[in-house]
């Protein structure tokens, strides 16, 4: 019984083990017929035979050529290339072509027709142009014939490079295995002076693929070279990059003379009395240029309520920190005049229906919404009067900036080691400018003590230090200098524009005039202070 199932089991491994060899699929046979033309092109036929079982072969296969080369400085050569024919087991056959990076992607099939299981014979040919190599004593044709991406294993794998008239064969080199392998597996044989035949001497692995290189006498074929409209066209998202860096700055150095300027101020003499017709909360708003706190204290809201105390419209109790309660006065004790705008809606929305109201957590949304009404009415008769942000300058900088980047990136279509140069810049700029400026606000706008200025000076080395190692990064790195040079412009235009954005707000005349008074009262209060 032993002996019958040992023979069973022999058996069904054998026919198992058999299967896979029967019904893999595999190029059985990739040849090419490379023909050197006397104009440098190549007229390159490709016969592909495969086997298709309808796992990875379905409805076609897809060649990918490798048509674009990127020099040391970062600029893409891109090849001439034209289809001339294409056939599936000699019928003419459908295609579709994208690009993938370097490659020229190109699908064989119909998206909705299934290969019939069994071999298949497909037929390619095209057109390439300056792929020649051209050195001191010899021109070379040097072509990976197979291409490395294969996802099955390539049998049998062939190339015969035809030369014209007059060249003949110098060298020849043939290079196997994965991308970047010089493996010599192969077998070369000449068919005259003007002709060599080179074989792979083993099965190619997926992924593997067979590379020649083929010297051949020198000046026979013409110079196909890239001219200079030729690689400014195969690199326009470098200029464009590079044209955006150049213009933006430009434009917001013409915005800043023409509304960033502060109007001609007047020497700052000392006031005894604040500006005429603004109440305090006003004079600060105008003063910050907004709503300015110093940790949750809002000042505009703070000078609203002590103003709101001078006037005896209500009193302020203070037992402690956290212990602060506002009073209604007695009717008739305090100033009989109308209120100003914000002060008055403050007092009616903490005291116009309550004799008194504590500042604490439990009044929370009271006090919330009391200081949205009080904001809310300050802004709306003050806000624009004294000072214009120029929102609308800035954006006309900052837009055309980030649509020459994304339409640059798009048109260059960059490699992937010129993107982890561009994108890691642009993050440098963004971050360490803002925390720069960040920090340079709250230095200077004298509000606060020590940790506020401890605060600012971490801001400002935070964002100095990210812009240093970014600039660093870029001038120690070598290799693709062109990229280099983009991503420094890049970090130059980005802490530009976010200079530009607090440089192209200015005081209308009207703020100008309003903060000299402020500045001359400013001075008086400090002069008498000091006596």
């Amino acid at each position: 019984m032993r002996i019958v199932v040992r023979f069973l089991l022999v058996g069904f491994l054998l026919v198992v083990a058999g299967l896979p060899a029967a019904a893999r699929e595999v190029i059985s046979h990739f040849e090419a017929d490379i023909v050197v033309q006397t104009d440098g092109s190549l007229d390159v036929t490709e016969t592909i035979t495969v086997n298709a079982e309808g796992y990875r072969i379905r409805r076609g296969i897809y060649r990918d050529i490798p048509l674009k080369s990127l020099s040391e400085g970062g600029l893409w050569s891109k090849n001439g290339f034209e289809i001339v024919s294409i056939t599936r087991d000699g019928q003419p056959e459908k295609y579709r072509t994208e690009w993938q990076g370097r490659y020229l992607r190109i699908y064989l099939g119909k998206k909705d027709v299934m290969l019939s299981p069994g071999e298949h014979t497909y037929s390619i040919r095209y057109v390439t142009t300056r792929q020649l190599r051209y050195f001191e004593g010899y021109d070379e044709v040097y072509w990976n014939v197979t291409g490395n991406f294969w996802a099955f294993p390539i049998l049998r794998a062939t190339a015969t490079v035809h030369l014209p008239d007059g060249a003949k064969v110098t060298q020849v080199e043939g290079y196997t295995g994965e991308y970047g392998d010089e493996g010599s597996d192969y077998a070369a044989g000449r068919t005259g002076d003007s002709a060599i035949k080179i074989t792979a001497t083993r099965p190619l692995a997926a992924g593997e693929g067979l590379t020649v290189a083929v010297g051949f006498t020198k000046g026979v074929v013409a110079l196909q070279e890239d001219t200079s409209s030729l690689v400014l066209a195969n690199n326009a998202g470098l200029i464009v990059l590079f044209a955006g860096c150049i213009l933006v700055p430009l434009y917001f150095l013409f915005a800043w003379t023409r509304v960033g300027r502060d109007p001609p101020g007047r020497a700052v003499i000392p006031l005894f009395h604040p500006p005429e017709g603004m109440e305090p909360a006003a004079i600060s708003y105008a003063h910050f240029n907004g709503f300015q706190s110093v940790g949750m204290k809002d000042l505009a809201f703070i000078a609203a309520l002590l103003s709101l105390g001078v006037k005896k419209k209500l009193i302020i109790e203070d037992a402690g920190r956290s212990d602060i309660a506002l009073k209604r006065t007695t009717p008739g004790e305090g100033v009989d005049k109308p209120l100003p705008a914000g002060e008055a809606v403050l007092y009616q929305k903490l005291l116009g229906n309550r004799e008194s109201i504590r500042l604490d957590k439990a009044n929370g949304k009271t006090l919330l919404s009391a200081r949205t009404s009080f904001q809310s009415t300050i802004r709306g008769k003050h806000a624009g009067k004294y000072y214009k942000l120029n929102l609308g300058w800035f954006i006309g900088g900052a837009m055309p900036l980030v649509l020459t980047f994304f339409m640059g990136l798009i048109m260059q279509a960059p490699p992937e080691d010129g993107l982890a140069i561009i994108l890691p810049a642009v993050m440098t700029g963004v971050f360490g400018s803002i925390f720069l400026s960040v920090g340079h606000v709250m230095w200077g706008d004298g509000i606060g003590g020590y940790l506020r200025r401890f605060m600012s000076m971490l801001f400002m080395a935070t964002g100095g230090g990210v812009l240093f190692i970014g600039v660093m990064f870029l001038v120690l790195g070598t290799g693709l200098g062109w990229y280099r040079a983009v991503a420094g412009l890049l970090i130059f235009n980005i802490g530009f524009a976010v200079l530009m954005f607090r440089l192209l707000g200015a005081p209308t005349t009207l703020g100008a005039d309003i903060l000299n008074q402020i500045k001359g009262f400013k001075l008086y209060l400090e002069t008498a202070e000091s006596n």
